[in-house]
């Protein structure tokens, strides 16, 4: 049983400490996490663990096998041993992951928004006076974005090509602007 712990010590806890220091290269990880999520979601009520995740899997075998080297110290029987490791390795995979998911992904969307794109200034590619529409250009969340464009709210201004505006709010899908300062 030793070499069971051991083993789940050093595979989970490589594993894990290779995900803490490579944390800053999260791109492909949270790609590869969330297609794994979203392919073996069990229909969990309120988005509760995946059990099979691989973060699970890591956290368990880590803590696992931690708790089965280190009880021995503290003169625990092996039936003892066993129950409180895999107790342990259990509760840290899920509450771990659990939490993982929600403060990692809970607030990252690639989609936009009307309320993303106000304040954002735009260069302007067709040209439109106080009573008609053109066309911006802006760039938000990485993207760029051509939106229809008019004054906004009575401003008599003509704008050129090329000319700085600010959104000052999207109604439906047009963009109601005015110049940059």
């Amino acid at each position: 049983m030793d070499a069971l712990y051991w083993a789940s010590l050093v595979f989970g806890g490589a594993a894990v400490l290779a995900s803490i220091i490579g944390g800053a290269d999260g791109d492909a990880d949270a790609d590869f996490d969330a297609d794994a999520d979203a392919d073996m979601d069990m229909g969990a009520a309120g988005g509760w663990v995946d059990l099979l995740s691989l973060r699970t899997v890591f956290l368990f075998a880590a803590f696992f096998g931690l708790c089965g080297v280190l009880l021995p110290l503290a003169g625990v029987s092996e039936v003892m041993r066993a129950v409180i490791s895999t107790v342990t390795g259990l509760s840290i995979g899920m509450i771990g992951n659990f939490v993982i998911k929600r403060i990692g992904y809970e607030h990252v969307s690639s989609t936009l928004t009307a309320s993303d794109l106000d304040g954002r200034t735009a260069s302007v590619l067709i040209p439109f006076g106080a009573d008609d529409k053109g066309k911006i250009s802006l760039i938000s969340k990485g993207q760029r974005i051509h939106l229809i464009a008019r004054s906004y709210e009575g401003e008599q201004t003509d704008y050129a090509e090329g000319d700085e505006v600010v959104v000052v709010r999207v109604d439906g899908a047009v963009a109601e602007v005015v110049k940059a300062s």
